[in-house]
């Protein structure tokens, strides 16, 4: 099992590398959202599965200006649709590709055949970008702000993933936690400006963009650093692990809230102030997982 967050998993919407003081500061057990106890770190993948710690995490681009450029062309997108625990194709897997959070009014709609392939075109000055797949036996899944070489015609992404319905039962039931119905589901990876994944930091899913205003009822779980990466309880693991995995459960439906990673730069002091390291916009649906790209706060 594993998340594609090539996927997922954010960058920014808006903002500099502002900081907030967190008002949740209960131990272990609380929502997940604790202060770390050390300043997040970059991490890589070894062949072997095994996650190496190298040091402190590049957010050198943190706050500084986007270089996103919106596309000069028509991009023809292929791309597989896979389900994120078996890594089968969801063959006629129903896809749509909207602009930023704009899902009501999607660009492309289409239909993966039965290998699970399918083929977008992103339309001439799109910047972000976004889908959703829906499956017999699969819960809706977002997943949010993907982008593509703005200049190249022809283009693939490896997979875009799809959870089942029996995946997003068995997850929390793993940590002791009963999914409740009609609520929504959250999950991703932190990156840092180097694309590498950063442990340490805690994440909230906020109704306020750049302050921590956690909404009620919204669980945010880690994943264990093995090679099979399963969600653990809070007092195994608060923070992130190397593999920047976390999933955020029971989230209430709100029509856009604020899905963020917080923990302490090299200069923070551990314990004082936390820093807003990611921060992506999102919708969050009843009985529906979101997913994207979580990359350093830009402007």
């Amino acid at each position: 099992m594993r998340f594609s967050l090539a996927i997922v998993l954010v960058a920014a919407c808006g903002g500099g590398g502002s900081k907030g003081m967190t008002t949740v500061d209960a131990g272990p057990g609380s929502a997940g959202f604790d202060k770390p106890v050390m300043a997040v770190h970059a991490n890589t993948q070894g062949s072997d599965g095994t996650w190496t710690d190298n040091g402190p995490a590049d957010l050198s681009c943190l706050g500084t200006p986007s270089s996103d450029m919106p596309t000069t062309l028509d991009v023809m997108l292929s791309t597989v649709v896979n389900d994120f625990q078996t890594q089968k194709a969801v063959g006629s897997a129903a896809v749509i590709a909207f602009q930023d959070l704009d899902y009501t009014a999607p660009f492309a709609t289409t239909t993966a055949d039965g290998s699970g392939a399918v083929t977008v075109t992103v339309p001439t000055g799109t910047t972000r970008f976004g889908f959703e797949m829906t499956a017999t036996a699969q819960y809706p899944t977002f997943l949010l702000n993907q982008k593509v070489d703005p200049s190249m015609a022809t283009q693939m992404l490896p997979e875009i993933q799809s959870v089942s319905g029996e995946t997003a039962t068995t997850l929390p039931a793993l940590i002791g936690e009963t999914r409740v119905m009609g609520t929504g589901v959250v999950a991703g990876a932190v990156r840092d400006c180097m694309a590498r994944t950063m442990s340490n930091f805690v994440v909230t899913i906020s109704s306020t963009s750049k302050t921590p205003t956690s909404i009620d009822g919204a669980q945010a779980f880690y994943f264990s650093p093995s090679k099979m990466p399963l969600p653990v309880r809070h007092n195994v693991s608060d923070m992130s692990s190397g593999n920047g995995l976390f999933m955020v459960i029971q989230a209430p439906v709100e029509t856009t809230a604020y899905i963020q990673a917080w923990g302490y730069t090299s200069s923070d002091a551990v314990g004082g102030d936390m820093t807003l390291l990611s921060e992506l916009a999102a919708p969050v649906l009843a009985d529906t997982v979101v997913t994207g790209s979580f990359e350093p706060v830009r402007q």
